[in-house]
């Protein structure tokens, strides 16, 4: 009790900075239903408790973890879309406490730093805080990495290569991309630091990549290589024809002369910038070594984040640590005062944008009616969605059991969720062709597999596709609004 006393004490301000965080993330909690986004990782999860094994009985674009974790969650809980959400709040406030942590490693005891730190990482939270998401324990993963390697090179202790090894086969199982990503980037890291001890260098990176391979080829071997080789290969495909339909695509500068164009620029451009600046930094031995690794790993993560989709939603979540980086890097300098000013400029963009931005089809503070299903029960969302989520509810509970399946079309995997009701196919989502796995014959097939009764539209339902022709072909039973609803014809 007394080292507790004395921790508290210690570390008050942070605490009531935490306390604050858990607060304003509170608020977000029960806003808005994301009918693709969140239903994507909530479904998928929902479909693991249900027995079903990914890749095999449904296909998933990321690692098998992050749902794994979702669905245990679901299993001691509930199967409420708040289990979801809590676990969100906890990743973002273990985000923050990780970074406090490593203040204190670097010795920042000042408070305006500390506040200012805290604020960049909690204002770009937008639009991704109040639902499940897999980039926000990508980017605590990213955060231990570094504090792990900090402590690596501290004190030696040979725990922390195998802890870095760990971290980086997690964030095999989450998200890949990041993943090879840091094995790179860490590799050099080790290489370049420890060059004149080839002796500590090579037992190091021995430790580190024989941990984080035999952790990978588990999972691996246990989802594909046991006996789905098949499942592999469509999982490569997928990823490949993901990458190839987009082109990545960057604001142009041009932007600067439209309208506010300068700001909307600031969450795309800082990056670069303050990669550049890390990179010059890097050469002046005044610069502790410890700073650099920071901004050099949240730099490269945000773009790593970003390709190939550069839009908002995947901006954010890496952008509070590139803030964050501007400050270690000039807290010492005589310039800060100028990275100050600028550092809240972009603290009040962040916060201008979670509560004004038009995202997701709506804003939080226009989420103002209450949704009365039982696993979105307390939910607050725009009253005409409101309208819309009790109309496809009274049709469904009139006209279906818990036991059929129903195609929800062509993008909201949240439904099966909420409305308790089974997906006939493998894939969750229909609208863009690189979203999903299967082609429209397979789709079909599994459809009429499976006597689907009904398929619900909720949205643009009319496409040039195979699949969107065949829903046309059957019989409309109900037109509501954005909703229009077809019973099968069998």
């Amino acid at each position: 009790m007394i080292k507790l006393h004395k921790f508290i004490k210690r570390y008050f301000f942070q605490i009531f900075l935490l306390t604050i965080a858990f607060s304003y993330y509170l608020f977000f909690v029960n806003k808005n239903l994301v009918t693709f986004d969140e239903g994507y990782f909530v479904h998928n999860a929902q479909r693991i408790l249900a027995g079903q094994i990914p890749y095999k009985d449904f296909a998933l674009q990321y690692g098998p973890l992050y749902f794994y974790l979702l669905s245990l969650g679901y299993k001691i809980f509930d199967l409420s879309i708040y289990v979801g959400r809590y676990l969100n709040l906890i990743f973002c406030l273990s985000i923050i406490g990780s970074i406090f942590y490593l203040l204190n490693l670097l010795k920042i005891k000042s408070k305006k730093i500390i506040t200012l730190v805290f604020l960049s990482i909690v204002s770009f939270g937008y639009p991704l805080i109040n639902i499940p998401n897999i980039l926000w324990p990508t980017v605590l993963t990213s955060i231990l990495l570094i504090i792990s390697t900090i402590l690596y090179f501290k004190n030696k202790n040979v725990f922390f290569p195998i802890f870095i090894g760990i971290l980086i086969a997690l964030l095999f199982s989450l998200k890949q991309n990041f993943a090879l990503y840091y094995l790179i980037f860490y590799n050099l890291f080790f290489i370049l630091f420890q060059l004149k001890d080839i002796k500590n260098l090579f037992k190091s990176l021995m430790v580190i990549n024989i941990t984080l391979g035999l952790l990978t080829f588990l999972w691996v071997y246990y989802f594909f290589l046991k006996d789905n080789v098949i499942g592999l290969i469509e999982y490569i495909n997928f990823s490949r024809n993901f990458i190839a339909a987009y082109a990545f695509s960057y604001p142009p500068i041009t932007n600067l002369f439209k309208p506010f164009g300068f700001f909307k620029l600031i969450p795309y451009y800082l990056p670069v910038i303050v990669l550049g600046i890390t990179l010059v930094f890097s050469f002046r031995k005044k610069i502790d070594w410890r700073v650099i690794l920071f901004s050099f790993s949240s730099s490269l993560g945000f773009f790593v984040a970003i390709y190939p989709q550069s839009d908002l939603l995947h901006v954010f979540p890496f952008f509070g640590l590139v803030l964050v980086s501007l400050v270690l890097l000039f807290y010492k300098d005589k310039r800060f005062k100028y990275v100050m000013v600028f550092t809240l400029l972009c603290i009040s963009i962040g916060f201008y944008l979670t509560f004004f931005q038009n995202i997701y089809e709506n804003h939080y503070l226009k989420d103002n009616s209450v949704i009365s299903l039982q696993r979105a029960r307390g939910i607050l969302v725009e009253k005409h969605r409101a309208e819309t989520f009790n109309l496809i509810e009274k049709f469904i509970n009139k006209n279906t059991s818990k036991d059929d399946y129903v195609l929800f079309y062509p993008y909201h995997p949240l439904f099966y969720f909420i409305f308790d009701r089974k997906n006939p196919t493998k894939d969750s989502n229909y609208f863009v062709r690189a979203w999903r796995f299967y082609d429209d014959d397979r789709i079909i097939s599994e459809i009429k597999q499976h006597k689907t009764k009904y398929i619900i539209g909720y949205g643009p339902y009319d496409f040039d596709t195979k699949l969107s022709d065949f829903i046309l072909d059957q019989e409309k039973v109900l037109e509501v609004g954005s909703v229009i609803i077809f019973k099968i014809k069998y």
